[in-house]
């Protein structure tokens, strides 16, 4: 929030004034919230606090009066018979309540063993500290799913009115809860937002930083400006990334336009059985639209023959022009297909895509499957079009599914977009990633199950499976590809638009993530 919004803030609460429109960008305080449910609840809740913090206890008695408050801090200790409190545990409480636990001083699990009658409650905030958080002592979707066992579903959570970068660790998170599975929430866009966001951000990722290792970087392999964005494949025994090298760093390129078209080289890797690059070609480009620029490739099978989906960016000038600035607003961008060989080291253009819609200035994150002797091209996920190809080597491809999903991360105004060319997962389902990018270019994904049947998707992981700066020290981090054996899955990255990282992990650890399309992800265990 900016320094503005925080002194109107100040100014109308000292005058009495309640903010009640909400936005993304202005979330509620704990006093607004405390407010609303003061209205919501009549008669009078009776309030229990287990939280020590003098800044909440004074917001609690500026809004109830003294006698319907009680404040608790019950002491535990480890014994051989397990954990026992030596002193301020409440009697059930007796009428309507509300309970505010701070959870790095109370750990739930003992509060919810030591007052079984929480699940009664009107309305639960839990505060924490974002440096909690961060280093995964506590976990969002955790938190959300076992709230959800005892009956409760996620409405609100105030994020820190301010927090200098010395003081976030110590700066909280408040997640405001009350009864209901979820399936009749009428979150506004804003709450939605931010419950979208900690339940991203606050939860720990599938994927985690040990899980990562870097192949190529900034000046990696004769390319200045480093080696990212693999596509990945198979063929036989050979694992190959074909990624993108950058030859002049990006603050040139944006001020000489002509550098940001030459900069580009494809770059074939190939790689060892414990991902280690043993082999780096460059290849040419044949027939290939020019002056364009070419990047982020995707790679997959059809009909005995490696091809690759990948972004094809023009100037509509003549040009390009050198030193002028780059513009990229007015660039367009395509998805074209190129004909991989990977004997002859080369790229032979296939030509672009033609779809029943009208294009927009920019298309990108068109993904690419087959079964069999079809071809798919999944347009987008949300809404999810699906197309078929009609004529093969043709290009020509037609809409025939095209509906809404019920996704719970939807709907807050950041679009989900298509990361990775669906694979091969198992007898019934294709896994798919698709992604979110929040404000700070901050990338998070989550992978999804498409099913074989009626090529439609049915579950996605409760949890981020990959997310800036927790599973990485990079927010820009885009996963290309993925490849899917019997008992692990390597992801495939590229990390700050400069380098190839790699994690590879168990299918156990992402199979214990599942939930259907459409259900709340607090219901994961």
């Amino acid at each position: 929030m900016s320094f503005i919004g925080i002194m109107i803030r100040r100014l109308l609460d000292r005058s009495g004034y309640l903010l009640t429109r909400v936005e993304p960008e202005f979330p509620p305080s704990l006093g607004a919230i405390l407010q609303a449910l003061k209205a919501r609840y009549k008669p009078a809740l009776s309030i229990l606090c287990f939280d020590n913090e003098v800044r909440v206890q004074a917001e609690l008695l500026q809004i109830f009066p003294a006698v319907q408050i009680s404040f608790w801090s019950p002491c535990f200790r480890v014994t051989n018979g397990g954990v026992e409190s030596t002193a301020g545990l409440p009697p059930v409480p007796a009428g309507r309540f509300m309970v505010l636990i701070d959870l790095d001083h109370f750990p739930l699990d003992l509060l919810q063993e030591k007052l079984p009658w929480l699940k009664h409650a009107e309305a639960v905030l839990l505060r924490a500290r974002l440096g909690s958080f961060w280093a995964g002592e506590l976990d969002f979707c955790q938190l959300s799913a076992r709230l959800r066992q005892l009956g409760f579903q996620v409405a609100e959570v105030i994020h820190p009115v301010c927090a200098a970068s010395l003081q976030a660790p110590s700066d909280s998170a408040t997640a405001v809860f009350e009864p209901g599975d979820g399936t009749g929430s009428a979150l506004s866009k804003g709450s939605r937002y931010r419950v979208n966001e900690a339940m991203t951000h606050l939860s720990r990722p599938i994927v985690k930083r040990q899980d990562f290792h870097l192949l190529a970087g900034r000046g990696s392999l004769g390319f200045a400006a480093g080696v990212c964005n693999p596509g990945a494949i198979m063929e036989g025994d050979q694992k190959y990334l074909l990624s993108r090298g950058e030859r002049t760093p990006w603050p040139l390129q944006k001020a000489d336009e002509s550098r940001f078209f030459s900069s580009t080289q494809p770059l074939l890797l190939k790689l060892s059985n414990d991902n280690c690059i043993t082999g780096a070609d460059e290849l040419t480009k044949d027939g290939a639209p020019n002056p364009t620029r070419i990047e982020d490739f995707r790679l997959f099978k059809f009909r005995g023959e490696i091809l690759s989906n990948h972004a094809v960016i023009a100037n509509p000038e003549p040009g390009p022009v050198k030193h002028r600035p780059l513009r990229l607003e007015r660039m367009k961008t395509r998805v074209g297909i190129s004909l991989l060989d990977v004997k002859a080291k080369r790229l032979v253009w296939c030509g672009f895509p033609s779809v029943d819609r009208p294009l927009a200035q920019t298309e990108k994150n068109w993904v690419f499957f087959t079964a069999g002797d079809r071809l798919f091209l999944l347009y987008s996920f949300s809404p999810y079009i699906l197309m078929s190809a009609q004529n093969w080597p043709g290009l020509n491809f037609k809409t025939f599914i095209e509906t809404r999903l019920p996704l719970t991360l939807d709907g807050d105004g950041l679009a989900l977009r298509n990361s990775i060319n669906p694979v091969e997962y198992d007898d019934d389902h294709w896994l798919h990633i698709i992604h979110k990018v929040y404000p700070g270019k901050q990338y998070s994904f989550w992978a999804v199950l498409i099913s074989k049947k009626d090529l439609l998707p049915t579950r996605i992981s409760a949890r981020p499976l990959v997310s800036g700066w927790h599973s990485v020290s990079a927010s820009i981090i885009y996963t290309c590809s993925a490849l899917v054996d019997g008992s692990h899955i390597t992801i495939c990255a590229g990390l700050d638009d400069s380098a190839t990282a790699m994690a590879t992990i168990s299918r156990n650890r992402l199979d214990g993530e599942w939930i259907p399309i459409g259900s709340q992800p607090a219901s994961a265990s």
